[in-house]
């Protein structure tokens, strides 16, 4: 299973400690990470800024100048990576992130995806979230298909839908909905499996045969890629 790489803005020098509790700091040579309420262990870069850094974020989310300027400003980067073997899991991550925001990060890149949250729109969208994965998954579309991206990291293909299916927000929930319903479920994500989408009917999974993404892509998924097929 591949492993979750999460980057952090932060507003201290990477020499520095970052305090992100009153009990739990991350020093400069810090190798590992708990933090409270979270059982997954982090392992732990600290690294120069990066200058530029808000146009990654531009690309996956609008952000106000106020943001993007507070995001360039920071003075280094702080890499959490770790792995996920189910939903509780993935919730107890996603309160660490929340509780690393809160200790002054100013946004939240998902290297696995290639999703970008400034601090607010990460709170945001966790709260309106229906399922714990939504703010993990990226998704990329083609003249035809609208692909999920990001889902190795739950040890899943990646999942993609005809766009004739509907309107892209529409699919985007379908995606969702069946990815969820196999991570958190535990439905089988292997070729032939049906798969209820709520009021959007059931789907079959059909594995793809081809990926839109050469195999040193940092796209690419050694699970595969299904197809959702409308029964």
């Amino acid at each position: 299973m591949n492993r979750f790489v999460l980057a952090f803005p932060i507003p201290v020098a990477v020499t520095e400690p970052f305090k992100i509790t009153d009990v739990v700091s991350v020093g400069a040579d810090a190798k590992n990470l708990l933090v409270p309420g979270c059982n997954v262990r982090f392992d732990v870069v600290r690294n120069a800024p990066a200058a530029g850094l808000s146009d990654i974020f531009k690309e996956h989310n609008e952000i106000s100048a106020e943001e993007a300027s507070a995001i360039d400003s920071h003075k280094s980067l702080l890499f959490l990576l770790g792995s996920l073997k189910s939903a509780d899991e993935l919730r107890m991550v996603n309160a660490a992130i929340l509780k690393v925001l809160a200790a002054g990060a100013t946004g939240v890149y998902m290297q696995q995806s290639g999703t970008a949250w400034a601090a607010a729109a990460f709170r945001e969208e966790l709260g309106d979230a229906e399922f714990p994965m939504d703010t993990w998954i990226n998704f990329m579309e083609s003249a035809d298909v609208l692909y999920t991206l990001g889902l190795e990291v739950f040890g899943l293909p990646d999942l993609c839908i005809s766009r004739t299916n509907g309107a892209q927000e529409d699919l985007e929930n379908i995606l969702s909905v069946v990815a969820d319903s196999i991570f958190v479920d535990g439905v089988s994500s292997k070729s032939g499996t049906e798969v209820d989408a709520g009021d959007a009917g059931v789907f079959t999974l059909r594995a793809e045969t081809k990926s839109p993404f050469a195999k040193d892509a940092p796209e690419f998924n050694r699970q595969g890629i299904m197809r959702l097929v409308r029964k």
